[in-house]
């Protein structure tokens, strides 16, 4: 048997995968370097700990189920004059996850809510949190449906284990009685045990409106807001002032 395929094999039965890909560049690099016995065995455990930390990463970022990749590095402060350089240097530290703080993100559409709440949860994921996104309406259907839909089951599962949950698009929609209190018991019980970041358009004095009852509304309010920081964003929208059109002279026109 080829030495070298030999070595493969033995590196895929030890789980030594990037060894097994890289195994080439590795010697080719050493007799090219001409470096010690020692610091092969660093470059191949090296990698090995790269190789399993990136693989770890993409599946965190999957299993959190963004709807799209955002990143705090393209948060435009410029534009959102709602936060402080301070204030975003201070989320992007994610301390608050350690201490199971929430983020309450409030403000009309367009503003930058959803790009923070996403931004927060990929950084997270790249410190090795486990973080899931939903948004209100999706969450509720999964919860409605726990009890007899196997992938609502999963998804839940993965809010219930999560170190950070983002709930996007909350109040834009009203719910029923019944979706109210399963939403109240689900704040429940990841009370003290997970972080929760919250995007909204409605003013707490609006949620006994879109949650249809004064009582639940204040509980669920003061739950979320025991250990909490509200962001109140406001300003005109990134999306309109930044509208894209195809069309070269920027829009339809009545001309033929």
């Amino acid at each position: 048997m080829d030495r070298l395929k030999e070595l493969r094999e033995q590196a895929a039965m030890l789980s030594l995968y990037n060894t097994r890909d890289k195994l080439e560049e590795l010697i080719h690099q050493a007799e090219q370097e001409e470096i010690s016995y020692t610091s092969f065995i660093e470059n191949i455990f090296s990698g090995e700990i790269k190789h399993r930390h990136d693989k770890a990463l993409v599946k965190r970022i999957k299993e959190a189920g963004f709807p799209y990749p955002k990143y705090l590095k393209d948060f435009d402060l410029t534009f959102c004059k709602s936060i402080s350089t301070k204030q975003f240097r201070q989320l992007s530290e994610l301390t608050w996850i350690d201490g199971i703080y929430n983020l309450i993100f409030s403000g009309p559409p367009g503003v930058g809510k959803t790009h923070l709440a996403i931004g927060l949860g990929y950084k997270a994921c790249e410190e090795g949190y486990k973080v899931s996104y939903t948004t209100m309406q999706s969450l509720v259907q999964c919860l409605r449906t726990e009890e007899i839909d196997r992938r609502s089951r999963a998804k839940m599962n993965r809010i219930r284990k999560s170190n950070l949950l983002l709930i996007d698009e909350v109040g834009y929609l009203p719910v029923n009685q019944t979706e109210g209190n399963l939403f109240f018991q689900l704040i429940s019980e990841l009370q003290e045990q997970t972080s929760i970041i919250i995007t909204t358009n409605k003013g707490f004095e609006e949620w006994t409106e879109f949650l249809g009852d004064p009582a639940l509304a204040t509980a669920i309010l003061d739950r979320l807001s025991y250990r909490c920081d509200r962001i109140k964003i406001s300003g005109k929208s990134y999306r309109l002032e930044n509208r894209k059109s195809f069309l070269s002279e920027g829009g339809i026109t009545d001309e033929v």
